[in-house]
């Protein structure tokens, strides 16, 4: 189970209005309410005493079930603790055939959640080995949040995604399971977290919490306390 620090830090939209998107729903605001069931493993970092800038991680998020009883999401999200949680999304649905995934992989979509619901980019399927590149930008018009997503291999674009939203002072890993969900069933391995500050916060690492077995190597900050990054983040599968 979460801890109360990662909740507080990244879930209090999602946990308060049970909200989440439907497979080949586009940017216009669709969304369905569904019971959020349960929570893997986590790292979580936040809030700082600035605001994020930039994020970036390399996710590997393992072969996903081969059959899917509800809706299971794997997720690098930000937040500030009240308002919009930005989530490039990894799921697995009952038929994944929407994104043209094939059986064991994953759809992946920049996504973005708030009040109005979830608002999402373009969609693509992921095998469970490939290293997806995900990087957060806030633009230099201090108004717009840009998502970047492809394969960290071959530098093939899989999703894109802007929109307005707030400073972000959180990042953390999601594994959501809803609806009775099949859990994951592998290992998930974030790679080279990177996280910009906008100003120094030389006590932002103090912050970081892990829950479910996640383990991390190598996190640090950097001397000025605007840059913080992390090796390696392993989040053990549910089964």
């Amino acid at each position: 189970m979460y801890s109360t620090a990662i909740l507080a830090t990244l879930l209090p939209l999602a946990s308060a209005l049970n909200l989440f998107h439907l497979p080949g729903t586009s940017t216009t605001g669709s969304s369905s309410t569904v019971k959020r069931d349960s929570w893997g493993g986590a790292l979580s970092l936040g809030p700082t005493t600035s605001h994020i800038l930039s994020a970036t991680t390399t996710l590997i998020p393992g072969t996903a079930p081969a059959t899917q009883a509800g809706e299971l999401f794997l997720w690098p999200g930000m937040s500030n603790g009240t308002g919009d949680l930005i989530q490039t999304t990894l799921e697995s649905w009952p038929d994944n055939s929407w994104c043209g995934a094939a059986s064991g992989e994953w759809c992946v979509r920049a996504s973005l959640f708030g009040s109005f619901g979830q608002l999402d980019g373009t969609a693509s399927p992921v095998p469970g080995d490939m290293n997806v590149f995900i990087n957060y930008t806030r633009n230099a018009d201090g108004i717009n949040w840009t998502q970047l997503v492809s394969d960290a291999t071959t530098g093939s674009a899989l999703s894109n995604f802007t929109h307005e939203s707030g400073p972000m002072t959180g990042w953390g890993t999601g594994t959501e399971c809803d609806s009775g969900c099949t859990g994951t069933i592998a290992e998930q391995t974030y790679k080279n977290v990177v996280i910009t500050l906008a100003s120094s916060d030389t006590s932002f690492l103090n912050t970081l919490t892990t829950s479910g077995g996640v383990t991390y190597t190598n996190a640090k900050m950097s001397s000025d306390g605007t840059v913080l990054t992390i090796d390696e983040i392993l989040v053990p599968s549910m089964s």
